[in-house]
């Protein structure tokens, strides 16, 4: 029939121009719903908070976390659902419109595991998951640690958490996440190598010593039924909620690790760099700041508890307190 090949691809292209349609409408709902959240976080800059918006994921080079806030009552890992609809929180379950979430709950505990990979003690242990939604009327639960509440109590919800930190820690643990955060977005992505064609014969097309990209190698693919496929994601999203439940117990393992290896129980707060530098010569700062100085030699002691007694003489705001090179306060 005449014109059906040149009909059959128009009807392609609109179902592919459709399916892009609501896919950036998906993403503008969204973008409203995390700036909706932003806006009433960023309100805790004022009480000595720390606030995060839109960072890299850490370990997931495509993936971001909609914010990060460090506060008295610790570190919270926060993601903005703009969604309509019944939400239903019960019994370690989370429904919308009646359809479980399994797999919504696991993303948040995954990310505040993430989050707290890059924090030191005691501000690990103290990292939380949130799903905020946003909606006028008021939304509040647990499913297993992750928190929910909506834009209508998500600031009142956080203030009053129990204080789990100090104000030199809030500050010590916001430092400590800028730095890390800059770090995700300043490092290079990483291509494969070029490799010289030496093997290639004359009269394929390439000038001698030409140079192409390294292949990547492709892996067989295995057919698997349906059930398999289904019986994977169930384990998985399994195992991703028993990891959620156990997040406290870890974190508090971690942190009593940390605490009793790397850095005292209490911390003198010295009132200048030539006070402080009688016990800490070389300085003092967080183990992130340290480990990304390029010099081996004259490295300040990470101890993030002495640092985040003596923030208040990180003058240049680098992790760094009283280290070579910053002038004596």
């Amino acid at each position: 029939m005449a014109g059906e090949s040149a009909e059959r691809i128009a009807r392609q292209q609109r179902e592919r121009a459709e399916r892009l349609m609501r896919s950036a409408q998906m993403y503008e709902r969204g973008a409203i719903g995390e700036r909706a959240t932003g806006e009433i976080l960023d309100v805790l800059r004022q009480e000595g908070w720390a606030v995060f918006h839109d960072v890299k994921w850490p370990g997931r080079p495509r993936a971001n976390i909609d914010h990060v806030v460090v506060g008295p009552p610790g570190v919270y890992v926060i993601d903005s659902k703009n969604w309509a609809g019944r939400i239903e929180i019960d019994n370690n379950a989370f429904r919308s419109n009646g359809r479980k979430h399994d797999k919504t709950v696991a993303s948040a505990g995954d990310a505040a595991l993430a989050v707290a990979g890059l924090l030191s003690a005691p501000a690990a242990a103290t990292t939380r998951s949130v799903l905020c939604f946003v909606r006028d009327e008021p939304v509040a639960g647990w499913c297993y640690d992750v928190m929910f509440c909506s834009t209508a109590n998500l600031r009142e919800m956080l203030l009053t958490r129990p204080t789990a930190l100090t104000p030199d820690q809030v500050r010590a643990a916001g430092i400590e996440l800028d730095i890390r955060f800059r770090d995700a977005v300043s490092r290079p992505v990483m291509r494969p190598p070029a490799v010289p064609v030496a093997a290639r014969q004359p009269g394929r097309g390439l000038a001698a010593g030409s140079v192409v990209g390294l292949p990547r190698p492709r892996a067989p693919r295995r057919k698997r039924s349906a059930a398999t496929g289904l019986l994977g994601l169930a384990v998985s999203v399994g195992l991703t909620l028993v990891a959620i439940n156990q997040l406290p117990n870890l974190a508090d393992r971690i942190g009593d690790n940390l605490a009793g290896t790397l850095t005292p129980t209490t911390a003198t707060s010295y009132e200048s760099c030539e006070a402080l530098r009688k016990d800490y010569p070389k300085g003092v700062g967080t183990a992130a700041a340290v480990a990304r100085m390029k010099r081996t030699k004259g490295r300040p002691v990470a101890d993030s508890t002495a640092y985040a007694a003596n923030s208040a003489l990180d003058t240049d705001r680098d992790g760094l307190a009283c280290e070579r090179g910053q002038k004596a306060r």
